[in-house]
């Protein structure tokens, strides 16, 4: 019985509902076009029935196209998720490995760094001194080893002919 008062009062509702829409002009103009279209749809499909069977015909393999394109873009994604699923072990090994040659380059570099630290570290310029105080005196201390090694050259030569003379 309830069931009986729940549908009456759905159709009184609806009812009302659409009687209050069709208060509006242009709500009532287009819903009289509208019938007025779907009436002529109807005598023509009911005089033309052949053509009505095909529209359903072609509506319905256009269904089935739909399906089956869906299906096939289904297995299509399916099959590229499974492919990275493959994937995904490669991919992370690869990316182990890149971090590693990155390490090893900042290694090295760093390794580099240090020894060209300690190779400056070594030679212990002043901080008051220029660059060009520094070639001056390497230059200078280059000429002072070069001249004690001609002298070491020459007292070498002159014992070696003094030598030579001792023996004739």
């Amino acid at each position: 019985m309830s069931q009986n008062k729940l549908m009456t009062g759905l159709l009184v509702g609806a009812a009302v509902g659409v009687i209050i829409s069709l208060l509006d002009k242009n709500t009532r103009n287009d819903v009289v076009q509208k019938s007025k279209k779907a009436t002529n749809n109807a005598k023509y499909y009911a005089s033309n029935k052949d053509e009505l069977v095909q529209a359903f015909q072609h509506q319905a393999e256009r269904a089935q196209n739909l399906y089956s394109r869906i299906s096939e873009d289904a297995s299509y994604v399916g099959s590229k998720v499974n492919e990275l699923k493959d994937m995904s072990p490669q991919v992370k090994e690869m990316a182990l490995e890149t971090k590693e040659a990155f390490m090893d380059t900042k290694n090295a570099v760093v390794e580099t760094k240090d020894d060209v630290i300690s190779a400056v570290k070594e030679d212990n310029p002043s901080p008051t001194s220029s660059l060009t105080d520094d070639e001056n005196s390497s230059s200078k201390s280059n000429d002072n080893s070069s001249t004690s090694n001609n002298n070491s050259g020459k007292s070498n030569q002159s014992g070696t002919n003094s030598n030579s003379g001792n023996r004739s």
